[in-house]
C-alpha cells in the first residue's frame, strides 16, 4: 500500500512538472505573438524569459503563479496605453490528455484589440501567491495605472488536465 501512495504522489509530480512547462512554453509563444502584432521585436523577450522563464514553471509547478502580465507604455509614463493578463488556474479538464492552445483566439483577440501606439515599450510582470518559492533574480514591482483603460475576459487560451490560462486584455475606453 505505501508503494501505490509513493506513486500518486510521482505521477502528480511528474504531470505537474510536465503541464506546467507546457504552459510556460506557450505563455511565452503567445507573449510573443502580441508583441510582433503591436509592431515591436520581441528581442528583450527572449533576454527577460532567462529569468522570468524559471520563475513562470517553478510558480506553475508550486501552483503560486496567478497571472503573467505584458505591459505597454511609453518610457518615462506611469499610465498604460494597452495591457495583456493571463490569468492561471489550477482546475483543468482533469484529463490526462488534455494540452491545448487556442491560437485561432489568441489571434482574433489581439486583431480586436489592435497596436499600442508608436513610441510605447513593454515589460512583462508575473503576479503570485505569498509563500512562492524564491526564483534568482525575480524582485517585486507594481502594475502601472489603468486610469482610462477597460478590461475584458475574453476566455481560455491554454489547457491542460490541472493547469489553465485566460485572456484578458486592457485597452483604452
Amino acid at each position: 500500500m505505501g508503494s501505490r501512495a509513493l506513486m500518486a504522489v510521482s505521477t502528480f509530480t511528474y504531470t505537474r512538472t510536465h503541464t506546467a512547462a507546457f504552459v510556460a512554453d506557450h505563455i511565452r509563444n503567445q507573449l510573443n505573438r502580441i508583441i510582433q502584432a503591436a509592431g515591436l521585436s520581441p528581442a528583450q523577450l527572449v533576454d527577460d524569459w532567462t529569468v522570468v522563464g524559471p520563475a513562470v514553471r517553478a510558480w506553475l509547478q508550486s501552483g503560486h503563479l496567478k497571472v503573467v502580465t505584458i505591459e505597454f507604455y511609453k518610457p518615462g509614463s506611469s499610465t498604460l496605453q494597452l495591457r495583456w493578463d493571463f490569468p492561471v488556474t489550477y482546475d483543468g479538464s482533469g484529463v490526462d490528455d488534455d494540452m491545448w492552445v487556442d491560437r485561432d483566439h489568441v489571434q482574433r483577440t489581439i486583431e480586436k484589440v489592435g497596436r499600442p501606439p508608436a513610441g510605447c515599450v513593454y515589460r512583462i510582470i508575473l503576479t503570485s501567491q505569498r509563500g512562492r518559492p524564491d526564483v534568482a533574480g525575480m524582485s517585486s514591482t507594481s502594475h502601472l495605472a489603468t486610469t482610462g483603460l477597460i478590461s475584458r475576459s475574453t476566455g481560455t487560451a491554454i489547457a491542460t488536465r490541472d493547469i489553465t490560462a485566460g485572456l484578458n486584455y486592457w485597452r483604452p475606453a
